[in-house]
């Protein structure tokens, strides 16, 4: 009798340097959080600074060393779990998981806000009908999911092509800011004095804004929850980040500068940049065409980012699947795209409940604050965790190194507390707490529980095959 020999899906290595670094640099470089940190005024630039010094630096440097040595899909998750044990590892891949579900909707409903400035006055009204907020953010989730689905071979060119908006949009406001310089309008450098800090903020709503600039800076780490999925992950994921961590940096700075030398009164915490380029160019006259195609270019920008943070985080319920601490299915791979599919459909269906369920009932401004300021505690959890399993798992007694992991949890620390300090901008502090407070308790509790129904099982097992046992006693799976 003839045997078939079934040889199981595998995951498909689809992605280059240059796929890594594009990767790098739409995740990470976010133009809108440079409009979230403007009310910092002066020190702005300062505060990017030490930001980078104190977390981006460590943060990189410990992927870096612990891609090389330890190249894992699932990345921080696999990390975490060989260095601190199966909870502390479902603990970091959960939070890492499900802070996506809070995330990845900010990026979508972003792309509603920056939409509406598109035809002015008459696309105005986009960003406050909640039925329009959700249909225009679902479709356009969906579209990367769907093709994520497809492959990553597919999928990574929303990620490579919205990292060129990414950069264009840098561009366009160094231009902005080049522009005013050299035509030397002095009522709207005034404006500018007055906009970007002459008010400095007291201490508590300054604070509030280190959590956004942290958060600005994450994302570097998503190579490598697609190790396996890398060409030489054990090289090109550390290259990329030399390369991608170093333009993200830069990136961040300048535009900072710029935008601050520009000045914007009262701006949008979604699309301040925006206005800070609309506010040079649009009185320019012939200029006035470039305004909108920036506007053009964001939308490019925000869609490669918001699918970057849908595909690659899947990867971490993909990891915990096979280690059965999530129903098995997460771990299936699709037998002719290659790719986690189960896991990128879940992803896709809760963030979308998620983006209907905020956005009824506050405005997109809120909603979108709430969300993000979730998200933060929660991917905060996640990197502490990475710093600690990189000084287990590097066996080093580097001073350097200690001190790199050392300043880096001071800095996480102090961005997890300051979260639930509200945001300037925000209208309504009791609902921002409630969402806030809410989403993070709620996905801890599901944690939770999840992680002590499958314990309960595998002990169930254990002791099935040690007493004999019959299966109907076992849960189920």
């Amino acid at each position: 009798m003839a045997t078939t020999n079934f040889s199981p899906p595998k995951l498909k290595r689809a992605l280059r340097l240059r796929d890594l670094v594009l990767l790098n640099i739409v995740a990470v470089y976010t133009p809108s959080t440079l409009a979230q940190s403007l009310p910092l005024g002066r020190i702005g630039l300062v505060v990017w600074a030490v930001a980078i010094l104190m977390f981006l630096t460590p943060y990189a440097t410990a992927i870096s060393q612990l891609s090389t040595q330890h190249p894992r899909e699932g990345g921080v998750y696999a990390w975490t779990r060989m260095a601190l044990g199966e909870f502390h590892g479902f603990v970091c891949g959960w939070c890492y998981w499900v802070n996506t579900f809070l995330y990845v909707p900010t990026v979508f409903l972003a792309m509603v806000g920056v939409a509406s400035l598109l035809g002015g006055e008459q696309t105005a009204w986009l960003e406050t009908n909640p039925f329009i907020v959700t249909l225009i953010a679902g479709t356009a989730l969906w579209l990367s999911a769907g093709l994520h689905i497809v492959g990553l071979g597919q999928g990574k060119w929303l990620q490579n092509i919205g990292a060129v908006g990414r950069l264009g949009a840098a561009m366009a406001i160094l231009a902005a800011a080049i522009w005013k310089l050299v035509s030397g309008d002095s009522a709207s450098t005034e404006l500018a004095a007055t906009a970007s800090g002459s008010q400095a903020l007291e201490l508590w709503p300054a604070l509030a804004l280190w959590p956004f600039v942290m958060n600005a800076l994450v994302g570097l780490d998503l190579g490598s929850a697609m190790s396996d999925e890398a060409e030489l992950p054990q090289r090109r994921i550390s290259q990329s980040l030399k390369i991608g961590g170093t333009a993200v940096a830069v990136c961040y700075l300048l535009t900072f500068a710029a935008v601050s030398f520009i000045g914007v009164p009262d701006p949008s915490p979604i699309y301040g940049h925006l206005q800070a380029i609309n506010a040079v160019f649009s009185p320019a006259g012939k200029l006035a065409w470039l305004a909108a195609l920036v506007v053009l270019i964001e939308l490019v920008g925000l869609l490669g980012s918001g699918a970057a943070w849908l595909a690659a985080p899947a990867r971490v319920p993909f990891a915990i699947g096979l280690d059965r601490y999530l129903p098995k299915s997460f771990a299936a791979i699709h037998p002719r795209f290659g790719t986690p599919h189960i896991a990128l459909l879940v992803q896709a269906i809760i963030a979308t409940a998620l983006i209907g369920i905020n956005t009824w009932g506050a405005t997109l401004k809120d909603a979108y604050l709430a969300l993000l300021g979730g998200s933060i505690v929660l991917v905060m959890v996640t990197y502490v965790y990475l710093l600690l399993a990189w000084r287990k798992l590097s066996g080093s007694h580097n001073p350097i190194h200690r001190l790199l992991s050392g300043t880096g949890l001071i800095a996480i620390v102090a961005a997890t507390a300051a979260c639930f300090i509200p945001p300037p901008t925000v209208e309504n502090v009791m609902q921002f707490e409630i969402s806030l407070i809410g989403s993070v308790a709620f996905l801890l509790g599901c944690g939770m529980v999840v992680y002590l129904f499958h314990t309960k099982r595998r002990w169930m097992k254990k002791l099935s095959l040690i007493f004999d046992l019959p299966k109907t006693m076992l849960p189920p799976s």
